[in-house]
């Protein structure tokens, strides 16, 4: 099935559903424990009033106000966009591309049903979706190495020592949602994302102007250039994958 609708998609979900006056180190290790990149947030009626993700915590790295004891009502994005269950997946995938989202929330009447993020979509979703936005004599994901993917793009980078605040102030900026850290020698040490910064307000040791050496993802997994794109990430179960030193 290459355009499933979401109501299968999300069937056996358990979305994670925090009140709006939990608190944002609350919402960070519940995150960590159910390995989820969302939390859906409700007010007392049991209606969805925002979502909070890693792009939430890296805002709150930069702006440093309230952090693990903010209630995620000060903390959450307000009033997200939503789809109903009958929605198909190619139609998500645009909505989500169109309006620069990672997560959508599915909700039926005033009931959250689930959310879907990019890793809940097939692969020939994906394509089918490319092969529609970009047109069929455009090269397919399956065609496309990770270097046709990356030889325009400038990655974002900072050093070991330098503090998670200028990491998320990058990130936000150059609106990516990775960082690589490199040693003193320029080789990749680490990268540092969304997840990251969850982690870090989760535990609650970190504070912005902390070393970003302290909280990144050491020694991240790596892809050759000439990978195909679609088949690189999927195995680990990545979101971002660098290429290693020297793009090789």
């Amino acid at each position: 099935m290459t355009n499933r609708p979401l109501s299968y998609i999300v069937k056996n979900q358990k979305p994670v559903v925090l009140p709006v006056d939990a608190t944002v180190a609350e919402a960070c290790r519940t995150m960590c424990e159910q390995q989820t990149g969302s939390v859906l947030v409700t007010d007392e009626s049991e209606r969805l009033v925002g979502i909070f993700t890693g792009r939430d915590a890296v805002r709150m790295m930069v702006d440093s106000t309230g952090m693990g004891d903010t209630p995620l009502g000060r903390a959450m994005t307000p009033n997200p966009v939503v789809v109903a269950p009958s929605t198909r997946a190619i139609d998500a995938l645009r909505i989500m591309k169109e309006r620069g989202f990672r997560h959508l929330p599915v909700v039926e009447g005033n009931t959250v049903t689930g959310v879907v993020s990019l890793n809940d979509f097939k692969g020939m979703e994906l394509e089918e979706f490319v092969r529609q936005q970009s047109g069929a004599a455009s090269l397919a994901p399956s065609d496309r190495g990770v270097g046709d993917i990356v030889r325009n793009k400038t990655p974002v980078q900072v050093a070991t020592a330098d503090p998670i605040q200028q990491a998320c102030s990058l990130m936000r900026r150059h609106g990516t949602g990775a960082v690589l850290i490199v040693d003193d020698t320029g080789r990749l040490a680490g990268i540092f994302t969304g997840r990251d910064a969850v982690r870090a307000l989760a535990a609650g040791t970190a504070a912005p102007t902390s070393a970003v050496a302290d909280v990144m993802t050491a020694t991240p997994t790596t892809t050759p250039s000439r990978a195909q794109g679609h088949r690189s990430a999927a195995p680990h179960e990545r979101r971002r994958l660098p290429p290693p030193a020297g793009g090789r």
